[in-house]
């Protein structure tokens, strides 16, 4: 193979691969199951409750409405204060915005890790 096509193929792998790492968010999946699991259900269950876009605006201004939608629920309103969600919202937001029901299959679920 030339030098050049190896390059080529390098750089082609490099790019699925970080596709691929974008639309784990192996955090914001761990982060969906200790806060949100008990009541949504299974990541894939959970994430596919509304499109990538409606997440986008969910997440939007430091998840101000997800804290307003979650207002009325005391066990809820408890996991949005907590330290463990202001550190890692955002990573929560990712995983739910590149598995929303407009996306197809739930990346970040593989059977072993999405139950």
């Amino acid at each position: 193979m030339r030098s050049n096509n190896r390059w080529a193929v390098a750089l082609l792998c490099s790019v699925f691969a970080t596709v691929g790492l974008h639309a784990y968010s192996a955090k914001g999946m761990v982060t969906y199951k200790k806060l949100c699991k008990h009541c949504h259900g299974s990541g894939f269950k959970g994430s596919s409750m509304l499109t990538s876009d409606e997440w986008e605006e969910v997440f939007a201004n430091g998840a101000k409405k997800l804290k307003r939608i979650h207002a009325d629920d005391p066990d809820a309103k408890k996991a949005i204060d907590s330290k463990y969600f202001k550190r890692h919202y955002e990573s929560l937001g990712k995983f739910l915005r590149n598995n929303g029901s407009d996306m197809g299959v739930v990346r970040s679920c593989d059977g072993m890790n999405c139950g």
